[in-house]
């Protein structure tokens, strides 16, 4: 299973349900990713989850309560995923092109939709919370890889702030631009790799 549909069981309490709750999660988020909040019908639920609209109502707490459960696990997985490279890297500058190779790894996989689930419902969120979230994620991360990138890299630390605010900007626009042209998104994305990496000024030793 992709690392951002990764199917989280959780504990169950009375009588287990007749269905596997991970499952139908995922299959909740790839009907939500591919034809977003309001595109994506109950009946289309039905054939994405494998489940009656009543265990949806019942289970769930209908179409939204499954939504923010798809977009929970969603967020969850690339935190756990995608995100690990500027949370937990030593690298600086390479961290960044390591997560952004990641990123576009996700986009060229074709047995995925295109763009972001979260990105594709940006200008009128479905879950502020879980929108807030995945931005916050993204940029807090680019914040800290930018500044472990002034010791490894040279770079300098009065551009953080301009820096992280610019690549953040170009990753929203990234991931609108794979939603309608995912060539287009790539060329971007060779585009931006190459930026980040003229910002040092001398090699990290970890390349």
């Amino acid at each position: 299973m992709h690392p951002m549909v990764q199917k989280t069981d959780r504990p169950q309490r009375g009588r287990p349900p007749r269905f596997d709750e991970g499952d139908v999660v995922a299959g909740a988020l790839i009907a939500f990713w591919s034809h977003g909040y309001e595109g994506t019908t109950l009946a289309e639920l039905e054939r994405a989850t494998g489940v009656d609209r009543s265990t949806i109502y019942n289970s769930f707490g209908g179409k939204r309560g499954l939504y923010d459960r798809a977009a929970d696990e969603y967020v969850s997985g690339g935190e756990r995923h995608l995100f690990s490279p500027l949370s937990d890297g030593t690298a600086g500058i390479e961290d960044i092109v390591e997560y952004l190779d990641r990123l576009e790894a996700i986009q060229l996989d074709g047995a995925m939709p295109s763009g972001c689930l979260i990105i594709n419902d940006l200008a009128d969120p479905t879950s502020r919370e879980m929108t807030d979230r995945y931005l916050h994620d993204i940029g807090n991360g680019l914040s800290n890889a930018l500044e472990r990138s002034n010791g490894v890299d040279g770079t300098d630390p009065s551009a953080n702030a301009m820096r992280g605010e610019s690549l953040l900007a170009a990753i929203v626009g990234v991931n609108l631009t794979h939603r309608r042209d995912p060539p287009a998104a790539s060329s971007m994305m060779n585009g931006l790799r190459e930026l980040v990496r003229s910002w040092a000024t001398r090699q990290s030793p970890s390349v």
